[in-house]
């Protein structure tokens, strides 16, 4: 699957940033941008009750037709991912790497397959082509355009004086 370059809205683009937008590309359903998106993000270490409790709110996500945008990196938001897809969910998937040049295609992972022809799945990056590893760096920057992008955010677990714990305290101010 091609990535193609994404227009935002210009709500989304003006909370991204113009730049940040204009280098926005993906693979999948760009109508699920347009929607109001659900922000999942937790650090990668979480306590296991609040891995299940967090996986017992994927149905009422997926019966509300609520479109879920995350990293879906840490554990948690893998599961959620897993889940979510299983359940035949929406859901936006930022990526913290670009998806490796011009002519290279997104090769998804056999459970994104389904959801991506069906129009279930969006997977975008910010990222130019020659990004091809996650780095704390990167994954921070991804971080910003999951909560950028969002208009609800949902944090399970963030662990205490982390990155991630700053990051949601100024997007909540």
């Amino acid at each position: 699957m091609k990535p193609a370059p994404i227009s935002l809205s210009p709500f989304c683009a003006q909370r991204v940033g113009p730049e940040f937008a204009a280098r926005i590309v993906g693979a999948g359903e760009t109508a699920l941008l347009n929607e109001p998106l659900l922000g999942l993000i937790a650090s990668r270490e979480c306590p296991g009750h609040v891995l299940l409790e967090t996986l017992d709110r994927v149905p009422e996500w997926v019966k509300a037709s609520r479109v879920i945008v995350s990293g879906f990196h840490s554990p948690l938001e893998q599961q959620v991912l897993r889940s979510l897809l299983r359940r035949k969910g929406r859901a936006v998937k930022v990526l913290a790497r670009g998806f490796g040049g011009q002519s290279a295609d997104y090769r998804p992972t056999p459970e994104e397959r389904e959801p991506l022809a069906s129009g279930r799945l969006l997977v975008i990056s910010a990222f130019a082509a020659d990004v091809r590893r996650t780095t704390r760096t990167t994954a921070l920057s991804r971080n910003r355009l999951v909560l950028a992008l969002a208009t609800d955010i949902v944090a399970p677990h963030v662990a205490a004086g982390s990155p991630l714990a700053t990051m949601l305290a100024e997007a909540r101010t």
